[in-house]
């Protein structure tokens, strides 16, 4: 189960803000931060397990909810939907705290950070909430029942058959697993039913911190980290101080799914002497760029001053590494171009449980012209008999395939690669999906 055995009212207040303040602007949510300031190492994980707990499974929570409302919840006050998330997340999905504590606490925030009236809507609304639960049945493999919801290893037992019928996939699977209605009947069109499924529910498991390792590391088990399944990867489970330790202690290592990993170990073949990271982000492709290539010239940039910054930080120390302005337009011709463009993030939904709600025909809409956009500005700079590294984290045709189809014809070259991958796995068999092609211009190219 998710989230420490422990109690905090500091622990579920801060996960209360967070969430009203994201009830502000749901379903459009952005990445959602947490202030965990002057709370206990042990007090900010139960308020990250909250808060994470509660974004991954909104669409369940606020339909349970909903059930012990007479007004529906998004129609509610923002604090009073952060309160009763917070509790109701616990009391579903968190079975090692004391549903009596939970109800007690959130009733005891309502009446200091509410209002003193809000307290007993808060006590009744809870109690019904925990009536609905049965109990947790660990290892259980989940099937379509109204009343079971899946869990990352096992399921929630409802006392009743609460959700909405089974014959009703996209609507019962949407209610189980938390995804919009829209992003599964795309799924369900393009995947069909039993990989839409395979993907809801690894939308509910807990992605581990991976760590990408040197070549030679010995990876036997501590109590720091385990192997991954898959070489040149370690499952971290030791806190973060630790884990900023263990990676200074070699340019090597990143925080990094294997998925990730794949697009720059597709360019190990090609001859790269000057290459370009245009959507850098904070580095770890730019990184593993450098380690790949440790005879070329790089330089990496991102268009957020912040990411910049922090890219800034990541590659110091790499003197074959030049982080450049947004703008910068090369001196000489690229031989690699790495465009791992934004995108709609559907293929990590595990990771950025808030990218779900987001989506819609709208959204990706604009993302396919800002991919575009930038292929356009940037192309322009690679070498005749250069490659264009495109790279996703989607699962969505328009945003993959069809977008390299679309640059290669634009820069009158080809697609010689392409591979995309789906999420799956738990713990040490986990990865994330994406994908990405590399595009050859025009010319010669030493592959």
């Amino acid at each position: 189960m998710q989230g420490p055995s422990t109690r905090s009212r500091s622990a579920r207040g801060a996960a209360a803000a967070s969430l009203a303040s994201a009830a502000k602007r749901f379903p459009d949510l952005p990445a959602v931060t947490l202030n965990t300031s002057g709370l206990s190492p042990q007090d900010a994980a139960l308020a990250l397990a909250i808060q994470r707990t509660a974004l991954q499974r909104w669409i369940t929570l606020e339909f349970l909810l909903n059930k012990a409302l007479e007004k529906p919840l998004e129609k509610m006050e923002h604090a009073m939907q952060g309160v009763l998330l917070t509790g109701a997340a616990q009391l579903v999905f968190m079975d090692r705290l004391p549903a009596h504590a939970v109800v007690d606490e959130q009733v005891t925030y309502a009446r200091q950070h509410i209002r003193a009236g809000a307290a007993a809507m808060v006590n009744a609304v809870l109690r019904k909430v925990a009536q609905m639960v049965q109990g947790v049945e660990p290892g259980l493999t989940w099937e379509p029942a109204q009343n079971l919801l899946p869990l990352d290893g096992g399921c929630v037992r409802l006392s009743g058959d609460l959700l909405p019928a089974t014959d009703r996939t996209a609507r019962h699977l949407g209610i189980a697993t938390s995804h919009p209605m829209y992003l599964i009947n795309r799924w369900i069109t393009a995947f069909g039913e039993e990989r839409t499924i395979d993907f809801c529910l690894h939308g509910v498991v807990a992605a581990p911190v991976i760590v990408a390792v040197e070549p030679g590391f010995t990876r036997e088990a501590t109590d720091q980290y385990q192997p991954h399944d898959q070489e040149g990867f370690v499952v971290w489970r030791g806190g973060h101080g630790a884990l900023q330790d263990f990676i200074k202690a070699n340019d090597a290592r990143r925080v990094q799914d294997p998925a990730s990993a794949k697009p720059i170990l597709s360019t190990g073949d090609l001859k790269v002497k000057l290459a370009l990271d245009y959507c850098a982000g904070r580095g770890t492709k730019t990184r593993q760029l450098a380690a790949l290539h440790p005879g070329a010239m790089i330089g990496a940039t991102d268009v957020d001053d912040a990411r910049r910054a922090a890219l800034r930080g990541s590659v110091h120390g790499l003197d074959h590494v030049k982080v450049v302005g947004p703008e910068s337009e090369p001196s000489n011709k690229l031989d690699l171009l790495v465009l791992d463009v934004p995108c709609s993030n559907t293929a990590v939904l595990a990771r950025r449980p808030e990218a779900r709600y987001r989506f819609d025909h709208e959204t990706l809409s604009s993302l396919v012209a800002l991919q575009r956009q930038i292929a356009r500005h940037s192309a322009p700079w690679v070498a005749p008999g250069g490659v264009i590294l495109y790279s996703t984290c989607s699962l969505e045709h328009e945003e993959n395939g069809a977008q390299a189809q679309w640059l290669a014809g634009i820069v009158k070259g080809e697609v010689i690669h392409e591979e995309q991958f789906w999420p799956a796995g738990r713990v040490t068999d986990y990865q994330d999906g994406g994908y990405h092609a590399l595009v050859k211009l025009p010319g010669r190219v030493d592959l």
